[in-house]
């Protein structure tokens, strides 16, 4: 693996892949604690505020289909309703829709993960050792 081919990248894209990179690590660490707790709130929170910030920058990047949104945005438009949503249940007391919620994020997040790592996108040529020419 190489980060030339990020680091080459626009702005944005480093903003976006930093953003997801963190929603990933978050989202992975407050699915496996205890729920409830002060740590699970805290990576919580942070899951929440990056996988916005991955959902908003998202509209900056058109590689797939240049200067158009493609599909993938679908799941921006997606998390930018759901996340506030699964935040105002878990004020309500609806922990089982803020759970379904949040994990269906976390699916979501995955799900354009992998989509990001296609032939021909930065993301593929930093897995793949692909350097940029």
């Amino acid at each position: 693996m190489t980060l030339a081919p990020l680091f080459a990248a626009p702005p944005v894209t480093q903003f976006h892949a930093a953003a997801a990179v963190l929603a990933l690590l978050s989202g992975t660490l407050v699915l496996g604690l205890a729920k409830g707790t002060r740590t699970h709130l805290a990576l919580g929170r942070l899951f929440a505020v990056a996988m916005l910030a991955t959902a908003v920058s998202s509209f900056w990047i058109t590689g797939l289909w240049p200067g158009q949104f493609s599909p993938i945005h679908i799941l921006s438009i997606v998390t930018l309703t759901t996340i506030p949503l699964a935040i105002l249940a878990r004020r309500r007391g609806d922990i089982k829709m803020h759970a379904r919620s949040m994990v269906l994020n976390y699916a979501g997040l995955l799900i354009a993960g992998a989509f990001t790592c296609a032939p021909g996108r930065v993301m593929h040529q930093v897995v793949a050792m692909i350097a940029l020419p």
